[in-house]
């Protein structure tokens, strides 16, 4: 790898980081729908929240929110984390490639 690869390489991990100092205050306080990582209950209701749902999450002041309070609460505006996003592509492929074989199937099944 050369110099000038390994320098530019560089200065985009140190214009990243700035931007991410910058904006710290920001980000810890916007609400964001993930994935839960471990059990955990909703702020509002208690509800108990398993490994793999869908929760919406702040981080500064510590709020978990279900789903339908999230979206009950006019106060909380969330967005998607990348987690959230890398798992629904996942689930995407998923389905498509599961839907290709079931009509691949029915295509060779008919020509029996």
């Amino acid at each position: 790898m050369s110099f000038k690869s390994r320098q530019k390489k560089r200065r985009a991990r140190v214009a990243v980081a700035r931007t991410k100092r910058q904006h710290r205050d920001v980000m810890a306080t916007r609400y964001y729908r993930t994935i839960v990582k471990r059990a955990a209950r909703c702020s509002a209701c208690g509800k108990h929240l398993r490994v793999g749902d869908e929760m919406v999450y702040r981080h500064n002041g510590q709020v978990t929110l279900c789903i339908r309070h999230a979206d009950e609460d006019p106060l909380v505006n969330y967005r998607t984390s990348t987690r959230w996003e890398e798992r629904r592509r996942k689930q995407r492929k998923q389905r498509g490639r599961a839907t290709a074989t079931t009509s691949s199937r029915r295509v060779q099944g008919e020509s029996k």
